[in-house]
């Protein structure tokens, strides 16, 4: 058996073409503004934006409950040593850091505080070890881009036995989404 044979033993090198789509599996909607999730990172590790010019901890969520949500993977970007290159402004870049900083704080005190005890910058293995596979509740935003991608991101930590909750779309996203958005000049505009 060939490396490249199918379980259908078709050869995929000989079906190769220019470009390639998976069916099915579709796009998943955001988890609505304002749900609190029970989850635990799976992973935990420092990264560097794609120019390596700065540094964030990355922390990758993965949902247990509510059932509607579970197996689902929420990425976290923890500006906690340099700023975060894509905010212009240098006093809102520092205080970005500092919300950043205090909720990692947080999410190792949930996690045991293993990092703080170590009171210097943690390695790979220090992140991994002290905060992977621990619980605790993250609350839910949801971010959107002119171009009409959309995700979620972390706005909260908690402890484990935080109140779990679904929380609703916004009215504004509603009303555009069914095409009832009122012309006067003082309506919400989604953006």
């Amino acid at each position: 058996m060939s490396f490249w044979s199918t379980s259908t033993g078709e050869n995929a090198a000989d079906n190769a073409a220019s470009n390639y789509e998976v069916e099915g599996g579709g796009s998943l909607e955001p988890m609505p503004e304002g749900t609190s999730v029970l989850a635990f990172p799976k992973k935990a590790e420092w990264a560097k934006t794609q120019d390596g010019n700065a540094e964030y901890v990355y922390i990758q969520w993965s949902i247990m409950k509510p059932e509607q949500f579970a197996n689902r993977v929420v990425p976290h970007k923890l500006w906690v040593t340099d700023l975060d290159p894509g905010v212009i402004d240098l006093e809102k870049a520092k205080k970005k850091r500092d919300r950043n900083l205090n909720m990692f704080a947080t999410i190792d005190a949930n996690a045991g505080g293993r990092l703080a005890r170590i009171n210097s910058k943690p390695t790979n293995e220090e992140l991994a070890a002290a905060l992977t596979g621990k619980t605790m509740v993250i609350g839910l935003g949801v971010w959107e881009t002119n171009d009409g991608k959309s995700g979620n991101w972390v706005r909260s930590v908690s402890d484990k036995n935080a109140e779990l909750k679904v929380g609703t779309a916004k009215s504004a996203q509603k009303a555009a989404s069914s095409g009832n958005i009122g012309n006067d000049i003082g309506d919400s505009i989604p953006f």
